[in-house]
């Protein structure tokens, strides 16, 4: 389980308790960030790569990254969406999760249709990187500001001072 986001901390956000879940469950699960950070309000881009490893390693998550997409101007680009196809093929995802398309802040919607359009391309045999074409086999999306119904809902049964890795 893959879930891209545009910032350092949007995950812990939206979808970091099912990340817990599934590593509690023993899936695989790694975050994509597609900044740094270098725009955001609180602390500089060093803390905040500081504080995302921190986070990953109490969410139990095996792999965590940030791309060099500019902060605060995150754009749909075939250029950005090789960038994300190669990190697909790389680690192979059954599940992205991927922003909500309707957002406050722009770099979130662009993430979305950039992760979307991405997890299509990463499947093309034309497309060459290097790496053999994957296609993820669901995209689902996770909203922390958009006032949506959810289709579905995780629950979390364990404790998380149980769910965390020793």
């Amino acid at each position: 389980m893959l879930a891209i986001a545009a910032h350092r901390d949007d995950v812990e956000q939206t979808c970091g308790g099912t990340l817990l879940r599934m590593a509690a469950r023993g899936l695989h699960t790694a975050i994509l960030d597609l900044t740094k950070g270098e725009a955001g309000t609180r602390g500089s881009a060093e803390a905040r790569a500081r504080e995302a490893a921190e986070a990953a390693h109490l969410l139990g998550v095996g792999w965590r990254q940030a791309l060099d997409l500019p902060d605060g101007a995150v754009e749909n680009t075939l250029e950005n969406r090789l960038k994300i196809v190669r990190i697909l093929r790389l680690l192979r995802p059954r599940v992205v999760i991927l922003p909500y398309w309707q957002a406050r802040h722009p770099d979130h919607s662009a993430t979305a249709t950039l992760g979307y359009e991405a997890c299509f391309l990463s499947g093309l045999t034309k497309v060459e990187d290097g790496l053999p074409p994957h296609r993820p086999f669901k995209i689902v999306y996770a909203s922390l500001y958009a006032d949506v119904r959810p289709s579905f809902m995780w629950t979390l049964r364990l404790s998380c001072r149980n769910a965390l890795p020793r």
